[in-house]
């Protein structure tokens, strides 16, 4: 090596009861205040994503599932008209 920059190496830093005692509670409250966020619903309210029991109308039991591949717009049309009362949107 050329010459030092003047940090402490890794090992050091790593091997340090204070660098533990600081993270002790660090990483578990980082770790619960995640859970917290997503659990209370508070991250579907800040990022405007919809809540897993909201991406489909209430009134819609079902999802779209396509299954014949070659006749793919016929069965979204047939389902847009039974759901909708509109066409599916053009493939191109």
């Amino acid at each position: 090596m050329a010459g030092s920059t003047g940090e402490r190496p890794l090992g050091d830093i790593v091997t340090d009861p204070q660098f533990w005692l600081l993270h002790i509670v660090n990483f578990p409250a980082v770790f619960i205040s995640g859970w917290l966020f997503v659990s209370t619903g508070l991250a579907y309210d800040a990022f405007g994503t919809p809540r897993p029991d909201e991406y489909y109308p209430s009134n819609q039991m079902r999802a779209p599932i396509v299954t014949e591949r070659n006749q793919v717009k016929q069965e979204l049309d047939s389902y847009f008209q039974e759901e909708f009362e509109t066409s599916a949107p053009s493939l191109r």
